[in-house]
């Protein structure tokens, strides 16, 4: 037979009191003679005894339901949450009415708890990115080759008979092979942020020179195409800090997208000014815009909002994602505000050097 916590508690605490009393009361009797008068040795003694006895076993009963309340309660609760989170209740409610040590334990364990959801929901999350990650990867790889086998049929199967033709399909080959080969270098790169290991090599350079030299390359490209490129000099001359060849991928990625959405005719402005601390670099289109539903979440990786500019471009969805990581590792910022139909306006945010 198992007894609980409340009658160990009401045996130890009467132990404690009545079994020195009897012991006295038992050396009591064989010391006392005999009362001639009353005839019975001891009885008032004993009646006196007894009376302790049961007002100590009231007391013991009284502080052992005091006791019990404080602890066996609580511990019940506990008990009951423990039983839910092992069946995966992890939104179980852990009450704290008290403020002694069981408060604390119990604060302790909702404490855990949450902690315990917390990692669990972020390793749910995590496995749903791993998922996704693996489906959109298998999709932007299959795209590119399907299509890529599909012209290598043709030309094998004769399907292309004249020169032309031949050059044409040959193209669109080589221009799947070059999207492919921004696919793998998109990973490799996003590799390297995940895990810590991107490479920056910071330097000091003025910002005007910075500008010029980002800006230069899409001045060439653009002189005789039919994008209307407008750059408003002069830029601001302050101190920063950058990797020119990170920060070459962002221009680049960002003209680039600016150029494939930009209106017709295109025209891209590109701006800069001084803000203090910060160097404010403006890129602006006039383009189809982009959602509000999509803003959000257009520097997240793998996104693919069914209006966003990944998913009509039938990108991977990698390269904002690495241009704010390449950002932010500068300690700047970087945003986006469009309206559909009206443009887009991405901006750079660099910090100004200490010593400027």
């Amino acid at each position: 037979m198992k007894f609980g916590i409340r009658f160990k508690l009401i045996a130890s605490l009467t132990g404690i009191f009545i079994v020195p009393a009897i012991l006295m009361s038992i050396s009591g009797v064989r010391e006392k003679h005999t009362d001639p008068i009353e005839g019975a040795p001891g009885i008032n003694f004993m009646f006196v005894i007894g009376f302790l006895a049961v007002a100590f076993v009231l007391c013991a009963y009284i502080l052992a339901r005091v006791i019990t309340r404080r602890i066996l309660l609580p511990l019940k609760e506990l008990n009951a949450a423990a039983e839910q989170i092992m069946n995966g209740n992890l939104d179980v409610e852990i009450r704290n009415r008290y403020h002694d040590e069981m408060g604390r334990f119990s604060s302790a364990f909702d404490v855990m708890r949450a902690r315990l959801k917390e990692s669990l929901d972020r390793q749910a999350a995590y496995e749903r990115s791993r998922n996704e990650l693996i489906a959109n990867i298998s999709h932007d790889l299959r795209t590119p080759i399907t299509s890529i086998r599909g012209y290598v049929e043709g030309l094998q199967d004769g399907i292309a008979r004249d020169e032309q033709k031949v050059t044409r399909y040959l193209a669109v080959i080589k221009n799947k092979t070059d999207q492919l080969d921004r696919l793998i270098e998109d990973l490799f790169q996003f590799s390297q942020i995940e895990s810590g290991q991107l490479v920056m090599e910071i330097r000091d350079i003025d910002s005007r020179e910075f500008l010029e030299a980002m800006i230069a390359p899409f001045e060439m490209e653009f002189h005789d195409s039919t994008v209307v490129l407008t750059v408003e000099r002069p830029f601001p001359s302050r101190s920063i800090q950058v990797d020119s060849d990170r920060m070459a991928q962002v221009f680049e990625n960002i003209i680039e997208n600016a150029k494939k959405y930009a209106g017709n005719p295109a025209e891209m402005t590109i701006s800069a000014r001084d803000e203090g601390d910060w160097i404010r670099i403006v890129i602006k289109d006039n383009g189809i815009g982009i959602s509000e539903e999509d803003l959000p979440y257009l520097f997240e990786r793998f996104y693919r909002g069914e209006k966003s500019r990944s998913r009509a471009f039938g990108g991977a969805g990698l390269g904002l994602a690495i241009c704010k990581q390449i950002v932010v590792e500068h300690g700047g910022h970087i945003g986006v505000e469009s309206k559909p139909g009206m443009g887009t306006e991405f901006y750079l945010i660099l910090p100004v050097g200490k010593e400027d």
